[in-house]
């Protein structure tokens, strides 16, 4: 008989190892700065997301980091494009084009 019955945690513990982990970090002037791996957003997150085609990164990349964080990010030389950048680099290492996901 095949299971039909998942635990929450166990399914994200899962996905995580299959991603390499849930968070990615960054390092800017020695310091690290770290985003969850997609798959691993909120519904917030995945809402500013799409809707940064139309408003820019920088609304989404603030919510990504949280807002605190960011201004450290920006404060030691980061930027909402090198965000953009570790996103598209850890795509290209999952095998994804952007615009696609893999399954969480």
């Amino acid at each position: 008989m095949s299971k039909t019955t998942f635990d929450l945690e166990e399914l994200r513990q899962r996905a995580a190892q299959r991603k390499g982990g849930d968070r990615l970090t960054i390092t800017v002037g020695g310091k690290p700065f770290t985003i969850p791996t997609p798959g691993f957003w909120s519904d917030d997150i995945k809402e500013a997301a799409r809707k940064s085609r139309e408003t820019g990164d920088l609304p989404f990349v603030r919510l990504l980091m949280g807002a605190k964080e960011y201004e450290k990010f920006v404060a030691v030389g980061g930027r909402a494009d090198d965000v953009a950048l570790l996103l598209d680099e850890y795509r290209a290492s999952q095998g994804a084009e952007l615009g696609e996901s893999s399954p969480s």
